[in-house]
């Protein structure tokens, strides 16, 4: 089969389309025909090696041989192991892959799973979006209703909603109950955020700042202030910090989210961050409002797999409104 691998820690000029073997499937197991995936900053820390504490994760990977890329896939059931039930060959599937269990990677034309990992992808669901939405649909979901908790009618922020999970986190705020979303981004992507729903929605390249107060900050870049963060919070307010923008070689986004605790607890403001959990109930939920138009995933590009590397190159410069999403299924890009 054909699948983005790389060959030790390198950059995206480094991975390649190649042929490697099929996975064999165990008894636990799904194989499942991919055909679409799409692309996360996690890959790209994952195959560079970048921040140094990544290798912690993957002790060894630059002496294993060749190694996979990627996280999320939609396709369809090739085969299911003796010992898995509630899923057949044939039926439409999607979901991720935990970084720390990634080997094979999910950008090739078959990949093997956990049944945990997937959920059935219901009818009319395009397998691009759902692809897309998997990681970053978990990580918006878990932040907002589990680390955020607001209650019935809250009033949330998205700092940094024009990405991955801040466009999905604009969508589910207001699914799961908040009667007010507003949002940071930079001017290119106010009417694409506003579009998705939010109320007021703040230009940080001119210095624009929220007013609040909100009770549930979602921050994808951790670049504001404690001192501004407790002006906009109300007095229970919560931050819940899922990324941030640099950072250094050995720490990365580690360095500013520490900053940001530190911070926190000095300015006496709630801060939580979350390590997103792949559940394959919270994935079937993120597909029903897939399937009901609640939930729309903005698609950037598409790629098609010969060309995953420079998906990546792009994804590497940043500035990605939405997702990007690489078709293995052979048909055209869009």
């Amino acid at each position: 089969m054909r699948a983005l691998v790389h060959d030790g820690y390198t950059s995206a000029a480094g991975l390649a389309v190649a042929e490697v073997p099929t996975p064999r499937v165990g008894a636990d197991r799904v194989l499942v025909r991919v055909l679409t995936a799409s692309v996360n900053p996690v890959d790209w820390h994952l195959y560079r090696g970048d921040p140094w504490i990544m290798r912690l994760r993957r002790p060894g990977a630059a002496r294993q041989g060749l190694q996979g890329v990627g996280e999320d896939f939609a396709g369809v059931v090739a085969e299911v192991g003796a010992g898995v039930t509630g899923v057949a060959v044939g039926e439409r599937v999607f979901g991720t892959i935990p970084a720390t269990a990634q080997r094979t990677g999910s950008i090739a034309e078959y990949v093997d799973v956990d049944p945990e990992w997937f959920a059935v992808l219901p009818p009319g669901v395009d397998p691009s979006a759902a692809a897309a939405s998997s990681l970053a649909g978990l990580t918006a979901m878990q932040a907002l209703r589990d680390a955020g908790g607001p209650e019935p009618g809250g009033r949330v922020l998205v700092w940094g909603a024009a990405g991955g999970v801040g466009h999905l986190a604009v969508q589910i705020a207001r699914l799961l109950g908040a009667s007010r979303v507003d949002a940071v981004c930079s001017a290119r992507s106010i009417d694409m955020v506003r579009g998705l729903g939010a109320d007021d929605v703040f230009d940080y390249t001119v210095g624009e700042t929220p007013r609040g107060p909100y009770d549930v900050v979602i921050d994808t870049v951790c670049t504001a202030r404690a001192s501004t963060l407790r002006r906009i919070l109300a007095p229970e307010g919560v931050v819940v910090t899922i990324g941030a923008a640099g950072g250094g070689r050995i720490l990365g986004p580690g360095g500013p989210i520490v900053r940001r605790a530190v911070g926190s607890a000095l300015a006496r403001i709630t801060a939580r961050t979350v390590l997103t959990r792949v559940d394959s109930s919270d994935l079937a939920r993120l597909g029903s409002w897939l399937q009901t138009g609640a939930l729309r995933v903005v698609l950037e590009r598409v790629f098609p797999l010969a060309q995953a590397p420079a998906a990546y190159e792009v994804l590497e410069e940043g500035r990605v409104r939405g997702k990007l999403v690489i078709d293995v299924s052979g048909a055209p890009a869009a």
